[in-house]
């Protein structure tokens, strides 16, 4: 099968989505060329012809010269506005080329935190209390106890989260939604402080096929700090926050159904994470989906949580293109792809292992 391989990279020409200048850390949603060699290589070990495309740009050109792939794995996480990361998978739905991960609208949904959490409440998933604020009129209407946490309402890689987003009083709330509105241009979504444990679920499939690999723990060392900032996703080594995988006992399967729960709700596919947190008294809510995960095998959460759950990093690229290949026309659909040293994936059950 003859894959195309679309994606953004880290120091590529880009213009903040915001009002201010560039900044370091604007393209951190961006692969570096060294994800991209791996996730190509790896498809070809899989027994595709892997077609390296690039960005947005370099697939229209490519598209309008008649170019054709059965399938496009697609890294590209997009330059503008709330519909960047559905710019490549619209075209090629336009196209009707199949792509990996989630539509078009899964993606734009789920970039939005505010439309996501609405959508999530309306199907009975636990989402903290919130508001968004888009100018300074509406902080005085924000209704809200303190502690608050503030982000812009589209960033992804917790751009916009520092150590002073955990607001305690209405000065902070000011100071710091004024900053995000300068910095990325964009509403402001302030929520209810959720002060427990925070976990990832990283999962596998879609629909009633969608299945947990597991549920991580972040651990902090600096108790002040109990969160994801953008600077503490991973140091300047490319080290992730350590994180421990929890063992299989009925509270981890609790957080676990209710991540798949929310993955089912918003129409995600393939691979992706939910980020949750628990409140004071131990009860999980959903934070944040993530349908178009990083797949880094040096530093990305969900890479890094299939491999703490037994699994090779081939492995989990055969599963992601086993479930988008369900999409591939019958005359198209593959034979059951095998994993380097591994077995066929097309049937097998995913979970913890």
């Amino acid at each position: 099968m003859v894959v195309g391989l679309t994606y953004n990279l880290r120091g590529e020409s880009m213009e903040t989505f915001g009002a201010g200048p560039p900044e370091e850390g604007d393209d951190a949603e961006f692969d570096e060329w060294a994800t991209v060699q791996t996730v190509a290589a790896v498809l070809e070990e899989l027994g595709h012809r892997c077609v390296v495309i690039g960005s947005l740009p370099a697939l229209m050109a490519r598209l309008l010269r008649g170019e054709r792939w059965d399938l496009v794995f697609n890294l590209a996480e997009g330059h503008h506005g709330y519909a960047r990361e559905a710019q490549i998978p619209a075209l090629l739905e336009e196209w009707r080329i199949p792509a990996t991960f989630s539509d078009p609208l899964c993606l734009s949904v789920c970039l939005h935190k505010p439309t996501t959490q609405r959508l999530l409440r309306q199907a009975g998933v636990a989402t903290a209390p919130f508001t968004v604020v888009r100018r300074p009129d509406d902080l005085d209407a924000v209704d809200l106890p303190y502690p608050l946490f503030a982000k812009p309402v589209a960033e992804g890689t917790s751009k916009g989260i520092g150590i002073d987003s955990r607001l305690t009083d209405p000065r902070q709330l000011h100071l710091v939604c004024a900053k995000l509105w300068e910095r990325h241009g964009q509403p402001v979504m302030v929520e209810r402080y959720l002060p427990g444990p925070e976990y990832t679920v990283g999962v596998l499939g879609a629909g009633a096929d969608a299945r947990p690999i597991g549920v991580s723990q972040p651990l902090f060392d600096e108790p002040a700090e109990p969160f994801l900032t953008a600077l503490r996703k991973h140091d300047a080594s490319q080290k992730p926050v350590p994180a421990r995988l929890l063992d299989d006992t009925t509270a981890s399967r609790r957080i676990a159904a209710l991540a798949v729960q929310a993955w089912r709700a918003l129409g995600c596919r393939d691979a992706g994470r939910v980020d949750l947190r628990c409140d004071a008294a131990g009860e999980p809510y959903v934070l944040d989906v993530n349908p178009l995960p990083g797949l880094s095998p040096t530093y990305s959460l969900l890479p890094l949580q299939w491999e703490s759950a037994g699994g090779t990093y081939p492995e989990l690229i055969a599963h992601i293109m086993a479930s988008a290949e369900q999409r591939l026309p019958a005359e198209t659909a593959p034979a059951i792809a095998t994993a380097p040293g591994g077995s066929g994936v097309r049937s097998g059950r995913v979970g913890w292992r």
